[in-house]
């Protein structure tokens, strides 16, 4: 395989990448995202003044920093959205019904879970989106 042929199979992953990225609504950086930089920056290099190997491994580092505070930013969301959905347990809600969101529903919070849709609360034993939730009453009022 002659290096033409890697740059070309990196280049045909990147766009696959990107397209996949696109459809899937998926904006974190991965290692193809650098390699794609990587090429780029070799590609339109001052093959007189090229860059250093220092340089490459600084943007590596970085690079990686930021894929790992990405991963970190969303693990922490994900509790985030989980210990307000746990805080509504024995609250009463009001609620869009995912299946017909002209109507309101309303009642007890039982559970607070996470399943294939996000971060979710029951209420009359059906899973709903914490993000469905219109209003929270206590058994002083409303909150």
């Amino acid at each position: 395989m002659t290096i033409q042929d890697t740059v070309t199979s990196i280049s045909n992953n990147t766009e696959k990448t990107r397209f996949e990225n696109r459809v899937t609504g998926t904006t974190d950086l991965g290692p193809d995202a650098f390699l794609q930089l990587l090429m780029t920056q070799l590609k339109h290099q001052d093959p007189l003044n090229p860059m250093s190997n220092q340089e490459f491994l600084s943007q590596q580092a970085q690079f990686t920093q930021i894929s790992e505070l990405q991963k970190l930013n969303k693990s922490f969301n994900g509790q985030t959205l989980f210990v307000q959905a746990s805080s509504l347990v024995g609250k009463t809600v009001s609620f869009l019904n995912p299946d017909n969101l002209t109507e309101t529903l309303e009642g007890q919070v039982t559970e607070a879970k996470f399943n294939d849709k996000g971060t979710a609360v029951v209420v009359n034993g059906k899973d709903y989106p914490l993000e469905s939730i219109l209003s929270i009453k206590d058994s002083q009022g409303e909150v």
